[in-house]
């Protein structure tokens, strides 16, 4: 495994992060705990989870494999908060109130003491800016969570939250998470800037699409019925992702340059997004022991300059305006 310094926050991370998202839904208990011993025992050390995932389940089995668990110590544990965690009119949403119990069901779940990265999962339009920076103030001085990230939020609302928390020296943001992948790379125009201009690390979610960019979906044959696209699974992702010409033609390249370094597609995606730059951390789920076996083994996959160009030009849908006129002028020296 290769490691990076996280953002700011002075934390060693390991450069595949893993996603917790199917456990309790597609993946049993017994199986979860196979995939988190082989996880960690290959040096992984960050586990991604929310608290809106399969209705608090998926903490629940994270937590029983961490409890009376020495590698508690070695392992950043990240969750997050915002969407429904049950019935009642303020179970939802960045709130005080729900903020503040919601980070205690965690860590009742989780059975620990602290969480390492506490991530929002949605900016709120509901919530002042000051509500939000204040919790996370009052969680981290009472030991509760570490720090804190954004994830799903605008280039405007992470400099609004950076710029809030130093006007009343209140604890920064240190991370965000965002979709980025071969066909999603709108993070590129201004996203990606922000963060590393800020210093802030960077999960990138989904970035094999959902499978779309694993290889196991070839032009001109059918969908597999047991898959996540088959079952109809990626409900809110973006038109180029449901396939059609642009995404296969992506899948094109994928597998040539699969068959040329004898390496799965899902490795060549990854090793795509690694190269971007040192700061990306690519979040991977699994369902199986040898989809997580396989994409560990990205880090260790080199893309050469040339491949990677074209890689990035079959997925380029163009930069808009104002990015294309500030690219056409401005170069970096």
């Amino acid at each position: 495994m290769e490691y990076n310094y996280f953002g700011s926050t002075g934390l060693k991370m390991s450069r595949i992060a893993f996603g917790l998202q199917t456990l309790g839904w597609s993946v049993a208990e017994k199986d979860a705990f196979e995939l988190l011993d082989y996880y960690t025992e290959e040096g992984g050390n960050y586990l991604d989870l929310a608290d809106s995932y399969n209705e608090g389940r998926a903490e629940e089995i994270a937590g029983i494999w961490l409890k009376d668990n020495p590698k508690r110590d070695d392992v950043i544990l990240g969750t997050k908060i915002f969407f429904p965690t049950g019935d009642g009119v303020n179970d939802s949403g960045l709130s005080r109130k729900h903020i503040l119990q919601s980070v205690e069901k965690s860590l009742k779940r989780l059975n620990t003491d602290y969480i390492d990265l506490l991530q929002i999962h949605c900016f709120d339009r509901m919530t002042p800016l000051d509500e939000v920076s204040l919790s996370m103030d009052i969680l981290v001085r009472d030991g509760k969570i570490r720090n804190y990230g954004l994830s799903n939020y605008t280039p405007s609302q992470i400099t609004k939250t950076i710029c809030d928390a130093e006007q009343k020296n209140r604890i920064k943001p240190s991370s965000v998470q965002l979709e980025y992948s071969l066909l999603v790379r709108s993070p590129e125009w201004e996203l990606l800037p922000v963060c590393e201009e800020n210093n802030l690390g960077i999960l990138a979610w989904s970035p094999l699409s959902g499978g779309w960019l694993s290889g196991k979906y070839r032009r001109d044959r059918a969908i597999p019925a047991d898959s996540r696209a088959g079952v109809g699974d990626r409900w809110d992702d973006n038109e180029e992702q449901r396939g059609g010409e642009f995404t296969y033609g992506i899948i094109d390249r994928l597998i040539e340059l699969s068959e040329k370094y004898d390496r799965p597609a899902s490795q060549i995606s990854l090793a795509w997004l690694l190269k971007k730059t040192p700061c990306i951390f690519p979040l991977i789920g699994a369902r199986k022991m040898d989809q997580l076996k396989d994409n560990l083994k990205a880090v260790e996959l080199s893309l050469s300059d040339e491949d990677e160009a074209v890689l990035n030009k079959v997925s380029s849908t163009g930069t808009p305006y104002p990015y294309s006129f500030i690219n056409r002028y401005t170069r970096y020296e």
